[in-house]
Parts: C-alpha cells; sequence; structure tokens
C-alpha cells in the first residue's frame, strides 16, 4: 500500500476502496489523488497497453455545456469544434471536445497534461453568464475511466451492443449507449496508434462498472494501470 492515500484528499475516484483493495498505489494530480501504478514500474505496466488495459482517469478535469448556444458559445471561447455530431474534435492543446448534439458538448483535459486545461472554461462561463448556455457538472457527477488495447472492441462487445470493431468505428467516433445495462457515453481516442476508448458514466455506478469491466476483462487476459503508464 502506498503512503499516500486517496482518503488525504477531498477530490478522489468514488470507488477508491476497492482501487486499494487491488493493490493500487496513489499519487497526488493537481488537487486530488489518482492510481499512479499497481505496484509495477512504468515500463511493465505500458507494456499492457497494447493488448487490454484499464485506467481509471475519474480526478483528471472535464467538463460539459448544454443548451441551444452551447456549441456556439464554446466556439467562441476558441474551441475548434466541427458540424458533426457525436465527434470528438481534438484540440491543439490535447483537449477533448465531444460534440454529443447540436445543443451539448463535453470536455475532458488533455489526459497527458497535469494541468487543469477545464478550469479557464468554467470561469468564463460563470463570469459571463451565458444565455440559453448552462453548465453540466461533469467533473462531480461522471465517473472516467480509459479502456485501450487490441482486445477492447472485442471486450466491448460483451457488455455494449454497439459495434466497436476498429474498422467500424473510427478514432473520434462517440457512442452513447448502454453499457454493462448502465448509460453511458464512449469516445474513440487512440493513444500511441493503439485502439483506446473513454467512457463516461454516472459516478454512482463507478464500484459496479468497474467490477462488470474487470469481470470482462478476465477471458481477454486485460490488466488494470495506472496514470503514470500514459506519460
Amino acid at each position: 500500500m502506498s503512503e499516500l492515500q486517496p482518503t488525504d484528499f477531498q477530490t478522489r475516484s468514488p470507488h477508491y476502496r476497492i482501487l486499494l483493495a487491488e493493490g493500487a498505489q496513489f499519487k497526488q494530480y493537481g488537487h486530488a489523488s489518482i492510481v499512479a501504478n499497481y505496484g509495477q514500474n512504468t515500463e511493465q505496466e505500458r507494456s499492457k497497453l497494447k493488448h487490454l488495459s484499464l485506467i481509471d482517469l475519474t480526478p483528471l478535469p472535464r467538463t460539459g455545456f448544454k443548451g441551444k448556444a452551447s456549441i456556439q458559445w464554446a466556439q467562441e471561447q476558441g474551441l475548434d469544434i466541427g458540424e458533426i455530431n457525436n465527434f470528438a474534435y481534438k484540440q491543439p492543446n490535447g483537449m477533448l471536445i465531444a460534440r454529443l448534439a447540436d445543443t451539448e458538448v463535453l470536455i475532458l483535459n488533455n489526459i497527458g497534461s497535469e494541468q487543469n486545461q477545464c478550469s479557464s472554461l468554467d470561469d468564463s462561463y460563470l463570469t459571463s453568464n451565458p444565455t440559453r448556455c448552462y453548465s453540466v457538472p461533469r467533473y462531480d457527477a461522471s465517473a472516467w475511466l480509459y479502456i485501450t488495447g487490441e482486445q477492447a472492441s472485442t471486450m466491448f462487445a460483451k457488455i455494449c451492443g454497439v459495434d466497436l470493431r476498429v474498422n467500424k468505428f473510427q478514432n473520434g467516433n462517440i457512442a452513447q449507449t448502454s453499457i454493462a445495462r448502465i448509460n453511458g457515453i464512449i469516445i474513440r481516442d487512440d493513444i500511441y496508434e493503439i485502439p483506446a476508448f473513454h467512457l463516461v458514466f454516472d459516478s454512482a455506478s463507478a464500484d459496479y462498472m468497474w467490477k462488470g469491466l474487470k469481470d470482462a476483462f478476465k477471458e481477454f487476459d486485460g490488466a488494470c494501470i495506472g496514470y503514470d503508464s500514459l506519460s
């Protein structure tokens, strides 16, 4: 067990007790705690990215906006958002802007950055108080997992009805669907040319989703790895 504990921080993953029981070692990420590793060095854990891995990114910043003017307001903040719904647009600074509808965007921090890139947007929203645009508290209400590897699509087929095969579900595609009977958002966002998927869902279901994914992973010899493996 690591010296630094998730309970040392006010912000932590809702399923941190499960992570601790599985041998997670934590480190500080901003004002939160995040799983650094599971007792292996970075190279050992990074080697699992290509096959099938599960990473908890819940402590990373994220935000969202909803309403008839939400897309326009987000674009006015300098975000590059295309016209296609259910598609994620990568920004020059690595942020990912998921256009869920004509009236909603989900914004994910660059997973490789320890800088809160969402805070300026949240501050700007509070300052400008735009009409027909409403804040969605994604950081407080949603859990965020990252599934990587060549076996990820096959694994998802056990718990999700959407065809996520890499030749069908392109990089940047979004599926708003049911995963293990929980409504969630799947975003393909490859890393190091390895197929990878963000999974965002209600944080109240974090324990259930984590256990469900771990169960689905068994058949494919998947592994949980820490945030340090992404660097």
